[in-house]
């Protein structure tokens, strides 16, 4: 799955120039949408292959089990559409940045599980950056960048059609680039927020701590133009 995943990353990968957004506060961020998780969903939300059982809010944050599944089969895929950003002739216009937090509870077990954010067209996913279990270590996609703790921050800064991807691990304030490059994306693209290939066979068991994700919040600005 992962490898499948690199070669798309090679289809949409071009050589471009950085991209220059405002990055602070100060010179002009605004917050067009955020869920800080408190209880409940901020409307706009749907469950894809919702499991309700395998699912909880928990000090301000909401937790997923990662159910033994691939991309395609994901349950509690938490998705929403892209109506924040502004869109004309196809391609956003302006830019923006999308991030979220999320951790596995303890150290993945499985091969390929994985959590994170997806970019979703027509219900496929076409681009995702995640936290990833490979081989019994932990690694950040696309880029296979190693990481040692069991995941972090994410984000993705979308000018144009043009995406840079970049994480910093728990406790961390730097955030790394891993990517950067384009994204054949329309005005009925998707967002999520998943985690699937998980080893629990009995989904409902609860008891299985390192097979939860975390999620603390999810985020999107408008950048300075």
């Amino acid at each position: 799955m992962l490898r499948s995943f690199s070669l798309l990353c090679l289809v949409f990968s071009v050589c471009l120039p950085s991209l220059s957004v405002c990055a602070t506060a100060a010179r002009g961020q605004e917050v067009l949408f955020e869920d800080r998780f408190e209880g409940a969903l901020m409307p706009g939300w749907e469950w894809l292959r919702g499991n309700a059982p395998c699912r909880r809010f928990v000090n301000n944050s909401l937790e997923i089990l990662t159910e033994p599944f691939s991309s395609s089969e994901a349950r509690n895929a938490l998705v929403r559409p892209l109506n924040f950003f502004r869109w004309q002739n196809g391609t956003a216009v302006g830019s923006y940045r999308i991030e979220t937090e999320c951790y596995f509870l303890e150290k993945p077990t499985a091969r390929n599980q994985q959590c994170g954010v997806y970019w979703m067209q027509n219900d496929r996913v076409i681009f995702k950056l995640v936290f990833a279990n490979v081989d019994g270590e932990m690694y950040v996609y696309p880029g296979k960048v190693p990481i040692e703790t069991p995941g972090g921050r994410l984000r993705m800064t979308v000018v144009g059609r043009n995406v840079v991807a970049e994480f910093a691990r728990l406790n961390e304030t730097s955030f790394h680039r891993v990517y950067e490059g384009r994204i054949n994306s329309s005005p009925n693209d998707r967002i999520s927020l998943q985690c699937w290939g998980g080893k629990v066979e009995d989904s409902s068991n609860e008891t299985k701590k390192g097979q939860w994700a975390r999620f603390r919040y999810f985020r999107v600005e408008k950048l300075c133009e």
